[in-house]
């Protein structure tokens, strides 16, 4: 990460983004299985099923913090993090592409969107980082054929509704009880 980059944060951003990050990744361990259970007799990805539960921890990171580059540095942090504890399973370095590439999408989209109080932001924001994970796992690899990549979309869309359902419930949740401003 350029130190320019994280210059913009203060101390409690950074401490926002590390502790959302770590909490993305101590439930995947518990989410993971239960999606891998359902995807692999289907022949998919299970994060493209479990990617919209995985994507509402970068959803938040991105709607609290509310500053340019936190979805990159979230999902660059959880790249490091998994590979760090030995969670990138076969995916390997390229754990460093499919967590950071969603953060990017989501920066990307939220800097258009700026209404981070917004269900459809926090919808929008996770259906597309949902698909930019599923996506670049799907086609680099997986290298799924085009119907099994047309059910990951068709999943991927379906799981980042749901992640950024819960993504806004938990941001109104924190928001009501005064945790968050």
């Amino acid at each position: 990460m350029p130190k320019a980059m994280l210059k913009r944060f203060s101390v409690a951003d950074l401490v926002i983004i590390a502790s959302i990050a770590a909490l993305g990744i101590a439930v995947k361990p518990i989410v993971g299985p239960i999606s891998k259970f359902i995807s692999t007799p289907l022949g998919i990805p299970g994060g493209s099923l479990a990617g919209g539960f995985y994507m509402m921890w970068l959803v938040l990171a991105i709607t609290i913090v509310n500053k340019r580059f936190t979805g990159s540095l979230f999902g660059f942090l959880q790249a490091i993090m998994v590979l760090m504890v030995g969670m990138a399973g076969k995916q390997g370095m390229f754990s460093l592409i499919s967590y950071t590439v969603p953060g990017i999408v989501a920066d990307l989209l939220f800097m258009l969107l700026r209404h981070r109080t917004k269900l459809l932001t926090h919808l929008l924001l996770s259906v597309a980082a949902n698909l930019a994970g599923a996506l670049s796992t799907a086609l680099f690899f997986f290298k799924l054929p085009p119907l099994m990549l047309c059910v990951t979309i068709s999943l991927g869309i379906a799981s980042g509704v749901m992640g950024g359902y819960l993504a806004y419930g938990t941001y109104q949740a924190l928001w009501q009880a005064r945790i968050i401003k």
